[in-house]
């Protein structure tokens, strides 16, 4: 139910007058890979995983927000320019966490699908968006021991957000704090 949701947002802020291009849609999750594997990773919505009709049926979906609007589709133009201006919004995000000295996956921090059992797809909760920046924000992988640490300390969520705020702030051109490399140098 977690895209009717943010689907009925969204309308409702378009509809109440918000530019389109200044909203987002982030979900923040933990992911939970190989131990190895470490550090933040975001998934945009991949234009090539986008392909039909997406909707549901059945009384787990007799709520107001899916009569609103049951089925999505979208255009080839809706899909590439979601998937770019999603890649843009995310390159902002692992900027800021790289920035900020907070884990970033080593390959391929920015992915347009995941892969699992053999299956490539892009989580329903991006792929069904109609906020057309839309991002899945894996903050760390909780398989690695490092990072379940790390997501447990106040301190450590704090910088998390932090970069993230830093992220959007960069990504709209208002003026964050300047940008910290590891090393202090400004």
């Amino acid at each position: 139910l977690r895209w009717y949701l943010v689907n009925s947002y969204y309308r409702s802020l378009i509809g109440g007058g918000a530019d389109p291009e200044r909203v987002v849609f982030v979900s923040m999750h933990a992911d939970s890979l190989h131990p190895s594997v470490r550090g933040a990773m975001v998934y945009v919505p991949g234009q090539a995983y986008r392909g039909g009709t997406y909707g549901h049926v059945g009384r787990l979906y007799d709520r107001r927000e899916v009569a609103e609007l049951r089925y999505v589709k979208f255009s080839q133009q809706e899909k590439e320019r979601s998937e770019g201006l999603s890649r843009r919004l995310a390159a902002r995000m692992i900027e800021a966490f790289t920035a900020a000295d907070l884990p970033v996956h080593p390959y391929e921090p920015v992915r347009n699908h995941v892969i699992r059992r053999g299956r490539a797809w892009t989580p329903a909760v991006i792929r069904t968006s109609l906020v057309p920046q839309s991002l899945l924000l894996e903050v760390v992988n909780l398989n690695n021991p490092k990072d379940a640490s790390l997501i447990q300390q106040a301190s450590f969520r704090q910088k998390v957000a932090v970069a993230f705020l830093d992220a959007l702030k960069r990504h709209y051109g208002d003026a964050p704090r300047p940008l910290v490399s590891a090393s202090g140098a400004r």
